[in-house]
């Protein structure tokens, strides 16, 4: 497994290497907010403000982030996915005042090339195949290059459904309004994007997009709500996946399910369990692997409720001892996946928090999952 670790006061991040014997290598990089780790049969990607980095059987290759012959320098990391033989990532630019852009790393080539100002959001992303999508607005979908086609005058407030790569000026409009608030990733299946939202009233939504070519604009998305049972507690929908016939997603320390919804039919959630991973359960540093989400935790105790709700906030912890959890996402059941020794390693333990984490797959597969 590969995890972000953070310091408090500090503005680099170690990127931490774990060993099937749970023993570590670290490299120090510069931080850069929401930094995320994916991991392919090509290795692994990550990476700072000014870098992309590959690390694989040649080792490591720093790949200075450039769009022409003008640097990229990024305050904030979108998302992180795999699209073909690579990974696309988008990024905010440092300077507020242009758009974002994304970045492909291309794991035939170890090659990275930018794009600024896309056809599309940066904030989002959901992957169709060899495609990749991002949900936004008309207005931020408006053509940005001489070839894209442009968005009519009256659609500039209409939610839209747009091609980030291949860039192929694609839109896919509907006549809903946007959602209120981007997200990390949507999952994509059979050509249906499912994109979790929330509304200003606290309302759940899953937003399904049909990327079918064609479709009238009332078609191509629907909202359907969220209900769950009258007595849980619960905040907003993070790391949605779809499983079989299945919706999948983490709300607080909470692990959901669904029936794919249909129509335009409310969806009935239903609570399948509680993780473990105090010290890192952000979406960004909770890793799902074909029926397992994995967390890492600092204690072996795999029932313990935790003792508050800290959502977001980051809880700056010392590390004594460090395990991946994995959780079966259809009965909740946690077991132990990895004890990682924090002994004498060369990188911070104490202050600390895992901000982004990546399970091979090769490794997850030989453990079931």
């Amino acid at each position: 497994m590969a995890m972000r670790v953070e310091k408090s006061g500090e503005e680099s991040s170690h990127l931490v290497l774990v060993s099937p014997e749970g023993r570590t290598r670290a490299i120090e990089l510069d931080g850069v907010e929401g930094a995320r780790i994916s991991w392919t049969e090509h290795g692994i990607t990550t990476s700072d403000p000014e870098h992309d980095y590959v690390i694989s059987n040649a080792g490591l290759t720093e790949l200075t982030r450039r769009s022409g012959d003008k640097p990229l320098e990024a305050t904030r990391e979108w998302f992180r996915v795999q699209s073909g033989p690579g990974t696309l990532v988008g990024f905010s630019k440092t300077d507020s005042s242009g758009g974002g852009f994304v970045t492909y790393i291309d794991g035939d080539s170890g090659k990275a090339t930018s794009r600024v100002s896309p056809y599309g959001a940066t904030s989002t992303a959901a992957v169709c195949g060899e495609r990749v999508f991002s949900p936004g607005r008309g207005t931020d979908t408006k053509a940005f290059e001489d070839d894209s086609q442009s968005v009519p005058e009256s659609e500039l407030d209409r939610a839209a459904l747009t091609s980030a790569h291949p860039h192929d000026g694609t839109d896919i409009l509907s006549t809903l309004e946007p959602a209120s608030a981007p997200g990390v990733t949507s999952p994509c299946a059979d050509g249906i994007v499912y994109e979790p939202w929330q509304d200003d009233e606290g309302q759940d939504f899953v937003r399904t997009w049909n990327t079918e070519k064609g479709l009238p604009s009332d078609q191509t998305a629907v909202d359907h709500a969220v209900d769950y049972p009258a007595d849980a507690s619960h905040s907003a929908a993070k790391a949605l996946k779809v499983v079989g016939d299945q919706l999948v997603w983490v709300d607080d320390y909470a692990l959901w399910s669904a029936p794919l919804p249909s129509g335009s039919a409310p969806i009935q959630a239903r609570r399948v369990g509680q993780l473990t991973g105090e010290i890192g359960l952000d979406a960004g540093a909770l890793a799902y692997s074909s029926n397992a989400a994995y967390t890492v935790a600092k204690d072996g105790d795999l029932h313990r409720r935790p003792l508050s709700k800290r959502g977001h906030d980051r809880a700056w912890t010392e590390l004594t001892e460090l395990n991946l959890v994995r959780t079966d996402l259809a009965t909740g059941k946690p077991s132990l996946a990895l004890e990682v020794d924090v002994k004498d390693v060369d990188f911070p333990t104490e202050d600390v928090y895992v901000t982004a984490l990546a399970v091979n797959p090769e490794w997850s597969a030989e453990q079931g999952g």
